[in-house]
């Protein structure tokens, strides 16, 4: 392996030489940097554009070409609170926990339901409309080719038509709600502005009369089952009736005003035996009242009776009278006057008519009282007959009151049964659902597919990220150089330099700067390359050349470019055109080591320059370069020749894995330089090239990269 010397400073520094490192198992180096990724993407930008072109192409195209949809909204607000039309309807009137946003998003899919969508189709017109009735495009041919084989297509079932039509509106129809409203969108698409407007408007009123038939339905269904159910509880009631009156005729449990008679007698008996008690009382009191004043000799006015008599009332008055009349007669006549002595014995008189009539006020008031005492008697014989009666009647009014409970009871649920019954059918024809239509429909005035210009742009999005995944893919299929760390770590040799190509620079001015940059940096390869002796060719020095197939005209400016430079330094520089590959064979070097052709004959000067050119002569078979004695002898000349007359050699040795004759001229030159495109040279192509060199016995020793840039 050949050493690279730096003559920069006095002394000779030899540079290490690492060796080979591959990442992969393959031996290639798939690892990229974030700048690297440019230049792959530049490289391949072709690729990537076109991938672009075709994508934005097939997307105007189908937009251009695809009959043109329109699309309108209607709008419906549902609110989930129903209109309270009867205090006790049969629907629900109270919000779910979460606002009512389920029952909304429940009616949203009942605007999708096949009643709604077949009663809107039926309205718009649609159930006789080819473009939601037919067969597609695709299955209409389908049929035409399987009725020209003689297979024809079975017969169309009696709900296919509707099948087929309920599928398309579906398709088309999109329903919509926002988050926290109550608001649903309804948005159908049509290949008619005027037929998307008419179905959306349908659909709306569709669900409006589909929610009406639904309540009235529910409530008629209602009505009806309660109405089934109105007989057997008027049979209930007829029965529970009958048992109970059945049960009080038996048991003689006669009512009045709701009460069994036997209870109201009772009650009444206990008011006049409360009332005939208090009368014994009080004719008691009187009579002992009358008899205790007579025993005392009292005056009658200490008797009320007496006081309230008028007969008492007038002996009273005529006795006071008497004494008055006495006591007159007394002072005038004296006391023994016979006309006092009558006064005195009608005094007496009236005296007995008072007693008298005391007695037979006494005598009243014990008749008042003994009645009045054989009237409790009776009472008391009464209410203690009723009581005994009531004792007996009080088992069976229980078992009566519990017949007559359910009386009510049967009463009372068929009463309930009726009224609900007629309530419900009445609600039927009352449409209590709170839901109308906020916006209708309009034509519009813009097709809303295709949209050639957002599939323009989606498309150029989608075909450039596609193509940079192609191109990177690509790239990690067959990885290139791309920069020159990973040309040494693939090749095991230093990379002397990057020469920037400017082949493709616009400009003259841009030409220049990069024809300048160049020979900078070719004048810095060659100094490194110069720094080389092994003495392979006296005291020359001698260089290799080689690249992969793919870097031919690369690997020819550079040989052509290092041997201008040391020509323009003053140095004698001799160019070997080493690739067999190339124009048809003339005599020269091969000539020259076999001793068939003396070098001064075979040499020619290249043109505008003073550099020495030299081909690679013609190969024979059966004769290897520089064995025997004359091939020998005719090799010394040669280096010795070389070495005296030339300071630089450089052999253009071709590709290494395709030129035959490259391993043996590979030990005329004291190094092997790999030149490579970065960005361009696959990667495979130089990992082979260095085996084959390797192969031959002269690894490469040096790396030259030629940069796009």
């Amino acid at each position: 392996m050949m050493q690279l010397e730096s003559r920069i400073d006095a002394g000779h520094r030899s540079l290490p030489l690492p060796a080979p490192v591959h990442d992969a198992a393959d031996g290639l180096d798939r690892t990229a940097e974030i700048g690297d990724l440019w230049r792959i993407l530049w490289r391949r930008r072709a690729s990537i554009l076109w991938t672009v072109l075709i994508l934005v192409a097939a997307a105007l195209a189908y937009g251009l070409l695809t009959p043109a949809l329109y699309t309108a909204t209607a709008q419906i607000l549902i609110d989930p609170r129903d209109r309270q039309v009867l205090t006790n309807d049969i629907n629900p009137a109270m919000v779910a926990p979460d606002g009512g946003i389920t029952q909304v998003e429940s009616q949203a899919r009942v605007l999708e339901s096949t009643s709604v969508l077949l009663r809107a189709a039926g309205e718009a017109g649609l159930t006789q409309d080819p473009e939601f009735v037919e067969k597609g495009p695709a299955a209409q041919f389908l049929d035409d080719v399987r009725a020209a084989v003689g297979w024809p297509a079975p017969k169309a079932a009696p709900t296919e038509r509707e099948e087929r039509l309920l599928r398309n509106m579906r398709k088309r129809l999109a329903i919509k709600r926002a988050d926290k409203v109550f608001v649903i969108d309804i948005v159908f698409t049509a290949k008619s502005a005027e037929k998307s407007a008419r179905v959306a408007n349908a659909i709306a009123g569709a669900y409006l009369t589909d929610q009406s038939e639904a309540r009235a339905e529910a409530s008629r269904r209602a009505s009806a089952s309660l109405t089934e159910r109105l007989d057997a509880q008027r049979e209930r009631v007829r029965q529970a009736e009958n048992k109970a009156e059945s049960y009080r005729a038996a048991n003689d449990l006669v009512r009045s005003n709701g009460r069994l008679v036997t209870e109201q007698q009772l009650g009444e008996i206990n008011v006049q035996l409360s009332a005939a008690q208090a009368r014994s009382a009080e004719s008691k009191a009187r009579y002992d009242q009358i008899e205790r004043a007579r025993r005392n000799g009292a005056s009658a006015d200490a008797i009320a009776e007496a006081t309230q008599s008028q007969v008492v009332g007038k002996l009273r008055a005529q006795y006071a009278e008497l004494i008055e009349r006495q006591a007159d007669l007394r002072t005038q006549l004296g006391a023994r006057h016979p006309t006092i002595l009558a006064v005195s014995s009608q005094l007496e008189g009236v005296r007995g008519l008072i007693a008298a009539e005391l007695t037979r006020l006494a005598q009243s008031a014990r008749a008042d009282y003994e009645r009045a005492l054989a009237n409790e008697r009776t009472l008391t014989a009464n209410l203690n007959r009723l009581r005994n009666e009531n004792d007996t009647t009080n088992q069976a009014g229980v078992k009566l009151r519990e017949l007559e409970r359910e009386v009510e009871a049967s009463r009372g649920v068929y009463t309930a049964f009726l009224t609900r019954a007629r309530e419900i059918s009445e609600r039927a024809g009352i449409d209590a659902t709170n839901a109308r239509i906020i916006t209708r429909a309009i034509a519009p005035n813009e097709k809303s597919w295709p949209m050639p210009a957002l599939f323009a742009l989606f498309a150029g999005a989608a075909g450039l990220g596609l193509g940079t995944g192609l191109a990177l893919v690509r790239e990690y299929a067959n990885p290139t150089i791309l920069s020159r760390g990973q040309f040494q770590r693939l090749t095991g040799a230093p990379v002397i330099g990057t020469l920037p190509d400017g082949t493709r620079q616009r400009g003259r001015a841009a030409r220049l700067s990069a024809a300048r940059a160049r020979e900078a940096a070719g004048g810095l390869a060659l100094t490194r390359l110069l720094g080389i002796r092994s003495g392979s060719l006296g005291t020359a020095t001698s260089v290799f050349v080689t690249s992969a197939s793919t870097d031919g005209t690369a690997r020819r400016r550079v040989s052509q470019l290092l041997a201008s430079l040391a020509e323009a330094r003053g140095m004698q520089v001799l160019m070997i055109e080493a690739d067999m590959l190339g124009p048809e064979a003339t005599p020269g070097l091969l000539d020259v080591l076999r001793g068939d052709e003396h070098l001064n004959t075979l040499l020619r000067s290249e043109p505008n320059s003073g550099v020495r050119l030299l081909g690679v002569g013609r190969p024979k078979r059966g004769l290897n370069v520089g064995t025997g004695e004359r091939g020998r002898d005719a090799r010394e000349r040669f280096i010795d020749e070389i070495g005296r007359r030339f300071d630089l050699v450089i052999v253009d040795g071709g590709a290494v894995t395709e030129n035959p004759q490259a391993a043996s001229l590979m030990p005329l030159a004291d190094g092997v330089l790999l030149v490579a495109r970065t960005g361009a040279t696959p990667q495979r192509a130089v990992v082979e090239a260095v085996e084959a060199a390797a192969l031959a016995g002269h690894p490469v020793g040096a790396g030259l990269l030629v940069s796009e840039a």
